[in-house]
């Protein structure tokens, strides 16, 4: 689905209230597709996100959470 973001989130809305079920489908594989192979810091800047979060505060949460991206390395690594 090749639209600007605030259309696809608001398809998004629309299929979901009005329970679409193939075309929140759609829009949730184009959101998957859009994301896919990006770090946290491009996400965020795709979607205008701003971190919640100090700088120490994300470490930490990388650190805990490490498995995710040694999952991304391993399945990169598998292909």
């Amino acid at each position: 689905m090749k639209v600007d973001n605030k259309t696809l989130f608001n398809i998004l809305i629309a299929a979901s209230f009005l329970d679409i079920a193939d075309l929140l489908d759609l829009g949730c594989k184009t959101v998957a597709g859009m994301i896919k192979d990006k770090s946290v810091e491009q996400i965020r800047e795709l979607f205008c996100i701003e971190g919640d979060f100090t700088e120490e505060q994300e470490a930490k949460m990388r650190e805990e959470n490490n498995w995710g991206s040694e999952m991304s390395q391993e399945n990169n690594a598998a292909q």
